[in-house]
């Protein structure tokens, strides 16, 4: 219970912004609602008497009719007004329905678009760890697809969600005004526990429902990740020969979700004949008992018809219900995105950092994936303002990890890392990440010319400063051999781009930033030795007044260092300059010695 008034907390903060909306459908609703349980039966009880014996029509009606109409004309008039209520019923209820129905799609899609939008910038806020532990594959399915299975819901149901209850309450009262006072009330009245054989099939069925829908969600999100991870790896599937088994793989999954989307179904539509079943068991007794009974034809056919549109409307309101049964595994599934612990938030009173330095200290840091398998081991360390800094070490060694804290992309398990004195903790991420440049050794390219690619370090950046940082970068004459020069548009993650060109213009956005403190992550790692060369040359300008921490396995990339960290399972063995490391240290020896560098 507690779980479930939190839910609706949660949710009734997506729904009060369209309040007006929501009270529009449930006027609408009600009317519509009043039209077909209430309306239609009465008119039924009331209204066919008249037509086929004026004297039964409502004494004020008819007094009002007689003093207004020919006695010769009079059976006409009143005929007419009689058979006028059915279309006029009619009519309120048909444009009820209609407006019931935009205004529910509305602002049901409305909700909708803005959990997929939360949903997704939740995923811009949530720390690298979690997007780690989950599959790139099933992320993008809960966004794309488990948001279209509630799409879907919402159109199917929006026009029973309120409607079909309210017609069902509707029809109980015309049950009372027909049936209030007469002998046979209580009989008729007690048909109505056939409504309980009704409603509970409709509760046992949804709990399957709900089950079986939450394996298909889970069962596409498998398919979606495994066909991303398929298109991402076609050179590796093709090298190593493995179609044959991606297809399998594909096969296997798709054929659990057959599977459990078979049982959802099967489920659904059995609901179906057993409310009919018990809609025509209900009808039945009442034919038999009204006859018994020996009640007149209209009040029999009034109360058939408003138990009808009870019985109907139950059998709706179930399926519309296991619909959004249906709906809710996929709900779960985003809520899961929702409410996932940000294990790295902004202090709630966070420093101000207008302007950085550059000075970067770590005290007694120490950092873990993984609880007990530490990668960094107390690591205190001094970087003064505008100091280069190059981290060298086996593969593994913890400099990734390292470079990774100091623009809080990870927080460290101990210790603390201060910038100008103050702990990155103590400062917002967006604030702290605005004086670091940062370029990693995967770089990413958008669908987007080189321009705005380029733009991305430096968003208010002219073309003419965009430019100039493509120039820094050597990226000249790549885009001079472009169609359309800098205005070219790259193909969605730089296919077709080499391994060189995509990782200069990362560099470029890093000259084009500008920022006090400069991280490359194995940044010239893809670069030919030509490019690297004209790249090096430049870096000594890009480093200049700048705190730079340069990742490196090849030692050419290194030259413009000032000062040298050798990592070594997680500890920092080494730290000084070439010349010193090369006579004390036996590790960068041996590494420096195997390059020939």
């Amino acid at each position: 219970m507690k779980h479930f008034f939190a839910r609706a907390k949660h949710y009734a903060g997506y729904i009060l912004p369209l309040k007006f909306y929501l009270l529009a459908a449930l006027i609408t609703g009600l009317i519509a609602a009043a039209a077909s349980g209430l309306g239609i039966p009465v008119v039924i009880y009331k209204v066919f008497p008249a037509v086929f014996n004026p004297d039964t029509l409502p004494v004020a009606l008819r007094e009002f009719i007689v003093a207004r109409v020919a006695p010769e004309h009079l059976n006409d008039v009143i005929l007419f007004a009689a058979c006028a209520g059915l279309p006029v019923v009619f009519v309120f209820r048909g444009v009820a329905m209609w407006v019931n129905s935009v205004t529910m799609n509305y602002l049901g899609m409305r909700v909708l678009e803005n959990i997929r939008i939360d949903v997704f910038a939740r995923l811009q806020t949530l720390p690298l760890a979690f997007h780690e532990n989950q599959r790139r594959g099933d992320l993008l399915s809960r966004i794309v697809t488990d948001t279209q299975n509630v799409q879907t819901m919402i159109s199917q149901v929006s026009a029973d969600i309120i409607k079909q209850p309210l017609t069902a309450l509707s029809a109980v009262g015309a049950l009372v005004i027909v049936l209030w006072g007469k002998a046979e009330s209580v009989m008729f009245l007690s048909s109505l526990l056939f409504a309980g054989l009704a409603i509970a099939p409709v509760f046992l069925i949804g709990k399957r429902v709900v089950k079986k829908s939450r394996q298909s969600q889970k069962n596409i999100g498998e398919m979606v990740a495994i066909v991303q991870e398929n298109l991402a790896s076609q050179r590796e599937v093709r090298a190593y020969e493995m179609e044959s088994r991606e297809v399998k793989r594909m096969a296997a999954t798709s054929d659990k979700f057959c599977i459990a989307q078979l049982k959802s179904v099967k489920y659904q539509q059995l609901l179906t004949p057993l409310l009919e079943f018990v809609t025509a068991l209900a009808l039945a007794f009442i034919l038999v008992r009204g006859r018994t009974a020996g009640m007149a034809l209209t009040d029999f056919m009034a109360v058939a018809g408003a138990l009808f549109f009870a019985f109907d409307s139950v059998k709706r309101t179930g399926l519309a219900y296991n619909k959004v049964k249906q709906a809710q595994a996929s709900l779960e599934r985003l809520e899961m995105i929702l409410t996932a612990e940000d294990t790295m938030p902004d202090c709630e009173n966070p420093q101000p950092l207008e302007a950085v330095r550059g000075n970067v200290e770590l005290r007694d840091v120490s950092f873990e994936y993984e609880p007990g398998r530490p990668v960094l081991k107390h690591i205190t360390l001094s970087v003064p303002a505008g100091q280069t800094v190059a981290l060298v070490g086996p593969s593994g060694s913890g400099k990734t990890t390292f470079a990774s804290l100091i623009p809080r992309f990870y927080d460290s398990t101990s210790g603390t890392i201060l910038i100008d004195g103050i702990d990155v903790c103590n400062v917002r991420k967006r604030d702290l990440r605005k004086f670091i440049a940062f370029v990693s050794q995967f770089a990413v390219l958008f669908r987007n010319s080189i321009l705005e690619n380029v733009r991305l370090g430096k968003l208010g950046a002219t073309d003419a400063e965009v430019l100039a940082a493509t120039r820094a970068a050597a990226l000249e004459d790549f885009i001079n051999a472009q169609p359309q020069g800098i205005f070219t548009p790259l193909c969605e993650g730089g296919e077709g781009v080499s391994g060189g060109q995509r990782q200069r213009i990362a560099i470029a956005r890093a000259f084009l930033k500008n920022a006090p403190i400069l991280i490359l992550d194995e940044a010239t790692a893809a670069l030919d030795a030509e490019s690297e060369k004209i790249i090096q040359n430049n870096l000594e300008e890009l480093v200049k007044g700048r705190t730079t921490f340069i990742v490196a396995h090849r030692f050419s990339s290194i030259r413009v260092a000032q000062r040298i960290l050798v990592f070594s399972h997680g500890n920092i063995i080494g730290d000084g300059t070439h010349e010193q490391l090369y006579a004390t240290c036996p590790l960068y020896k041996d590494l420096y010695d195997r390059q020939g560098a």
